[in-house]
């Protein structure tokens, strides 16, 4: 072909034409926050500002939100997402306008049955099930589960006290991470596993295999920049989990499901797959105990004794009872070990305020053998100390919606589709709510501290009626593991400790390269 005298290649020009388009298909989403009126940094074709991330989304996150402000327009590949660092349009979004936000958002490939769990439902149907679910994370069942956690906390001190007579180091993110594959496996499935002594059962092995990443699931991530490949992948069963994994944990949940249907009543064990397991029986029980018609976002879940809908009452099938514990383990494996090791980091390079949570301990513990439910309500400087370690380093750094109709949220219009991302980490560390964010103050959760500030300027479980339904379960199964560390042992930082902490750069703020101190039993 000849342009202007010149012999051009067919394919030479095919080639731009495809380049061209290219570029115009994955660029044509990036004027939606200019014609909104919303800054934020510039978007790079086909990828948006992703490979920015690269640095740290808690480091962009805060320098976004110092230059453009607590409302800021980011790209995900073509998608736009309106990234929030402002408590009160969190407010509107999660609690007073939670109709237009009803929805997470959903991963594309999230294998059966790991879709049908809590986070990933959608409309009527997360409303459901999270009524079902949620008499099993009532402040009494927690009372109940606690000897579960403290057998799991057993073994932790065991090993504790081992290092500390040898004087080895240990490695707390995977310590901790240890205990808590104990406890959610005797909770979650109703398995007794002793991880350290046990590192190869078939749990274990499992688990692992399950949440490693090889390399065709990392590939999966491209689908933010490509999701017309979904159809493909779902094609040939390609999902971010392996199918004989997921295989075990069925088989698992099926015969622990059948060796309970068929024990006496007064023999059966407290723990979540029993309270799904019964989840009809135990609604009922708690709609007939509960007078209020709304929650505590104002989102009905009884009416006069009654549920609002038949679904209630359906109970749980085996997949969707698998489908919650993997949740329940995906969320609180990662998430609760690494809330425990940056508290042990705090405590170890902060020996003063160490000193005066083994006192409240010691004080507490006096007249009880064991911690439970009860017993860690009493110890408010532990309180505040974990909130500050939620404040400091939020184990997830963000949580988003989806907006499912036209909305204006504070002078904002958002549209049908649009995803809103609020940024926890950048909200916990803006000195207009926590002045020298960068200290660990546990005082800054005093009562008369807390109710200076908005409501919404702490957020590690997200807010409004979606936020995380295993909160109370979280923060006793971290609370009664550090009171019986704390009772026992100090936290001391040793040649190996990296301080300051480096943190991890992506979606989860685990440590990098772990947490390592030195144990010392106490006198």
């Amino acid at each position: 072909m000849e342009f202007f005298g010149i012999e051009v290649p067919q394919s030479l020009i095919l080639t731009i034409i495809v380049l061209t388009l290219l570029y115009l298909f994955s660029t044509w989403t990036y004027s939606t926050f200019k014609t909104l009126g919303i800054p934020g940094p510039t978007p790079w074709p086909i990828v948006g500002n992703t490979l920015q991330l690269s640095a740290g989304v808690y480091k962009m996150d805060v320098e976004w939100a110092k230059k453009y402000g607590k409302v800021i327009g980011t790209y995900e590949g073509r998608t736009p997402v309106l990234l929030l660092a402002d408590p009160e349009i969190c407010k509107q979004i999660c609690v007073k306008n939670f109709t237009s936000f009803y929805n997470r958002r959903r991963l594309a490939i999230m294998n059966k049955p790991l879709d049908s769990g809590l986070t990933m439902l959608i409309n009527e149907n997360w409303k459901n099930k999270r009524n079902t679910l949620t008499p099993a994370f009532s402040g009494s069942k927690m009372r109940l589960m606690s000897p579960i956690v403290n057998m799991a906390a057993d073994d932790l001190v065991k090993i504790l006290r081992k290092h500390s007579e040898d004087g080895t180091p240990i490695q707390c993110k995977a310590l901790f991470g240890c205990y808590v594959v104990d406890a959610i496996a005797s909770t979650g499935f109703g398995v007794e596993v002793n991880s350290q002594e046990q590192p190869d059962h078939p749990f274990i092995k499992n688990i692992k295999e399950a949440f490693s990443f090889g390399v065709l699931r990392r590939a999966s991530l491209l689908l933010f920049f490509i999701p017309f490949l979904v159809p493909v992948l779902k094609w040939f069963n390609i999902g971010l989990f392996r199918t004989k994994n997921l295989k075990y944990f069925t088989d698992l949940t099926e015969e622990s499901a059948e060796i309970r249907k068929s024990q006496d009543p007064s023999t059966k064990r407290v723990d979540f797959l029993q309270l799904m397991l019964d989840a009809h029986d135990v609604y009922e029980q708690y709609i007939k105990e509960s007078h209020t018609e709304e929650d505590e976002y104002g989102v009905k879940l009884v009416k006069d004794g009654k549920s609002d809908t038949n679904d209630f009452h359906k109970g749980f099938t085996t997949e969707e009872m698998l489908g919650q514990s993997l949740i329940f383990f995906l969320a609180g494996y990662e998430t609760t070990s690494t809330l425990m090791s940056y508290v042990a980091y705090s405590m170890a390079t902060n020996p003063d305020i160490q000193e005066k949570l083994c006192t409240e301990i010691d004080d507490v513990m006096a007249n009880n053998e064991e911690p439970s439910y009860n017993v860690v309500s009493k110890m408010p400087y532990l309180d505040m100390i974990v909130c500050e370690t939620l404040r400091m380093y939020p184990p997830s750094l963000r949580f988003d919606r989806e907006c499912n109709e036209d909305v204006t949220i504070a002078g904002i219009n958002i549209k049908k589709g649009m995803y809103v991302a609020v940024s926890i980490y950048a909200i916990h560390h803006n000195p207009e709510f926590y002045p020298e964010p960068e200290k660990f103050i546990p005082e800054r959760f005093t009562k008369e501290e807390k109710e200076k500030r908005h409501p919404y300027a702490w957020l590690p479980f997200g807010a409004g009626p979606r936020n995380c339904i295993g909160m109370r379960f979280a923060l006793l199964e971290a609370k009664i593991a550090l009171v019986r560390i704390f009772r026992d042992f100090t936290l001391e930082p040793c040649a190996e400790t990296v301080i300051p902490i480096q943190l991890g750069k992506t979606g989860f703020l685990s440590p990098q390269g772990g947490v390592i101190l030195r144990v010392k039993a106490r006198r």
